[in-house]
C-alpha cells in the first residue's frame, strides 16, 4: 500500500495536513487522484468511525461498508465524485460531492439512493456486432445495444443497468466538477464548441447570473 505526504495531498482532500507525516494513497483504476480518497482514510478521516488501521481493517473485513452498494474490504479502494457509502451498522448513507470550496465531501442521503447513480459520459466506442461502450466518469464501462447516448449526457444506472439517461441540453441542470465554481449547480444555458485546441465552453446560469466554465466540467444531473 503506498502513502503520499499529507502536505503534498490533493487541496480536495479534507484532511488535517499536519497530524503525521503521511497519508494513503487510494488504489489505482477508479478515480483521479484529485477526486476521491482512500476508502479507509475516508472512515478515519471524514467519518471518523475508528482512529487506528487496524480498527477500520476490522469493520471493513466484517462487510460493514458498502461502496455503490457492493461490500468493499480494500483500505486503498478510491472513493470518489457520485459514488455512495453505506454504514450498514449504523444504517447511515451518504453521497461523495464537491464542496464549494472544492472539497470532496460526504452528504447523507436516504437508503433507496444508494441503488441509482448517475454517471457521465466521458467517451464512447464502436465494438463488433454494433455494440457500444460507454465510457464513463470514474473509471466504468458499459456496453450498449443502442447508439443514442453522447459524450457529455449522463446516464442512471441501477446494478450497472441503464434506468435513464439525461441529455446535455439547454435548460439541464448541471453540477460542476470544477473551475472557479465547482461544487455549485446552475441551469445549462448555451455551448460553444471551441475551433482548434482551446476547450468547449458551457454558459451556465446560477440564481439569474450568467457564467462561463469549460464544457468537461459540467456534470448533468436533471432534464
Amino acid at each position: 500500500m503506498t502513502h503520499i505526504k499529507r502536505i503534498n495531498a490533493p487541496k480536495s482532500w479534507p484532511i488535517e495536513r499536519k497530524v503525521t507525516t503521511f497519508v494513503t494513497k487510494p488504489l489505482p483504476g477508479t478515480h483521479k487522484l484529485e477526486e476521491g480518497m482512500a476508502l479507509g482514510v475516508i472512515i478515519r478521516e471524514i467519518l471518523k468511525l475508528a482512529k487506528t488501521k487496524r480498527h477500520i481493517k476490522f469493520i471493513l473485513n466484517n462487510k460493514n461498508i458498502l461502496v455503490d452498494n457492493k461490500v468493499r474490504k480494500e483500505y486503498g479502494f478510491s472513493v470518489g465524485i457520485m459514488d455512495s457509502i453505506s454504514i450498514l451498522p449504523l444504517d447511515k448513507h451518504y453521497r461523495v460531492m464537491y464542496d464549494k470550496r472544492g472539497k470532496l465531501e460526504l452528504l447523507e442521503i436516504h437508503k433507496n439512493e444508494i441503488n441509482y447513480k448517475i454517471c457521465k459520459v466521458i467517451g464512447k466506442k464502436i465494438l463488433k456486432k454494433s455494440k457500444i461502450q460507454l465510457n464513463l466518469y470514474g473509471g466504468k464501462n458499459l456496453i450498449v445495444d443502442k447508439n443514442i447516448y453522447n459524450v457529455r449526457d449522463s446516464i442512471i444506472i441501477n446494478n450497472d443497468k441503464i434506468v435513464n439517461y439525461l441529455k446535455f441540453e439547454k435548460g439541464a441542470l448541471i453540477y460542476l466538477i470544477g473551475g472557479k465554481h465547482v461544487g455549485c449547480k446552475g441551469i445549462l444555458v448555451d455551448f460553444k464548441k471551441s475551433n482548434g485546441l482551446s476547450d468547449d465552453i458551457v454558459l451556465f446560469k446560477i440564481n439569474d447570473n450568467l457564467y462561463e466554465t469549460i464544457a468537461d466540467y459540467a456534470y448533468v444531473l436533471e432534464k
